[in-house]
């Protein structure tokens, strides 16, 4: 193979110097990978001024003279096209070169490479010596992405002691989801003794540092009292955090504890509101009581129509009992108007979801019906599908 010290653009076919485009690629056997036994050498071409900022030439240069954080800045800057048009592959080949000199940032980053699998072929085993390296010199994000591939066993041999360890190190440096998966082993002895008290702990800093879901379940452990005191109050608070950071599931538990008065003076408005905020979210428990606070004028004046609207569209997305109290609406004809064909309809999709006594009622609605309604109402219940959720 010619060096590529030796390419010159002038002598290639005109096909082949468009297929390398701006940096001149060394031509490299099919399936070559970046390893240390052939580490793969940057294109030393200069490239296009008129596709470069001058930024990235200065450092460019600086690279091309050894200077080990300037080849990984430009790693990133081809990485991320910033500066200077995207090329993956050679972003991997100036982070090799910084790695094997034993710069953390370019050992994290070339794990990521191949991690993710960009610019190189995916490598979880490689990916997680990388992260090991790096994590030894102190790079958090190193340790927690070590600590992920270690809890998952994703190409690498599971092993949730390590996995924990590594948690526990970036935790102590500050990384928020390293302190909300740490609070999970905790809480699962999943790598080490399970410990509440710890869990809640680390949850609460996680929790504290505006990570939504360590917010929803702090607020669970101070609901029922696991590793921290039972507080009704401070699970409102914390629920109420992660409800304004867009937590489905908060938000419909904030709007009961504001529906029912738990932690917070009782409120049918703000049960509404974020309810109908979790709604908007696709939870579907939320959709159902927001309707029953509708249909029976809570917060306000009745509104059946909307009520019908959003149990029409839990029931569509799966949910069952949103399908079974469309069905008694539906048989009793009192807050909608009744629909005995709908009924029968939607008592068959609560039983067929595993609601047993939408059956019973199923079967009083048919004998209201003909055979022919039925089997045409039983061949739309053996169709259906749930709904995509909305985005």
């Amino acid at each position: 193979m010619t060096h590529p010290a030796s390419i010159r653009t002038k002598r290639l076919r005109p096909a082949l110097a468009a297929a390398l485009a701006l940096w001149g690629l060394a031509l490299l056997p099919s399936g070559a990978a970046a390893n240390k036994t052939n580490a793969p050498q940057p294109s030393v071409l200069e490239p296009d001024v008129a596709q470069t900022s001058p930024k990235f030439r200065e450092t460019l240069a600086k690279a091309q003279g050894g200077d080990i954080h300037a080849q990984n800045e430009v790693g990133i800057a081809l990485a991320l096209g910033k500066g200077a048009p995207k090329a993956p592959a050679e972003a991997v080949r100036w982070w090799t070169l910084a790695s094997e000199k034993g710069l953390a940032g370019a050992q994290f980053n070339l794990a990521l490479a191949y991690d993710q699998g960009r610019g190189v072929a995916q490598n979880a085993a490689t990916a997680a010596e990388l992260y090991e390296k790096a994590a030894a010199q102190g790079n958090v994000p190193a340790m927690y992405n070590l600590a992920e591939l270690l809890s998952n066993g994703n190409g690498v041999p599971m092993n949730l002691r390590q996995a924990a360890r590594y948690y526990l190190s970036a935790a102590q440096k500050g990384h928020v989801k390293a302190m909300y998966n740490l609070a999970l082993a905790y809480s699962r002895g999943k790598g080490l003794e399970r410990d509440d008290a710890k869990a809640a702990q680390w949850m609460q800093k996680a929790a504290e540092a505006d990570h939504p879901r360590a917010q929803y379940l702090l607020a669970q452990m101070y609901a029922q009292g696991i590793g921290v005191p039972k507080d009704t109050t401070k699970a409102a608070h914390w629920l109420e955090r992660a409800a304004k950071s867009g937590h489905a599931r908060a938000q419909y538990s904030f709007a009961l504890h504001c529906q029912q008065g738990q932690g917070v003076p009782a409120s049918p408005q703000a049960a509404q509101r974020w309810y109908r905020e979790a709604a908007g979210r696709n939870h579907t428990g939320a959709m159902c009581n927001l309707a029953l606070m509708l249909l029976d004028g809570q917060a306000g004046d009745k509104n059946p129509a909307e009520a019908e609207a959003l149990l029409i569209r839990a029931g569509e997305l799966g949910d069952p009992k949103a399908q079974y109290n469309l069905g008694l609406l539906y048989q009793e004809g009192l807050a909608l108007p009744k629909n005995l064909p709908q009924a029968y309809y939607w008592f068959g999709l609560a039983a067929r979801y595993g609601q047993a006594e939408a059956r019973q009622h199923r079967d009083v609605v048919g004998k209201s019906l003909s055979s022919a309604e039925r089997e045409g109402l039983d061949a739309r219940v053996s169709a259906f599908a749930p709904k995509a959720p909305s985005k």
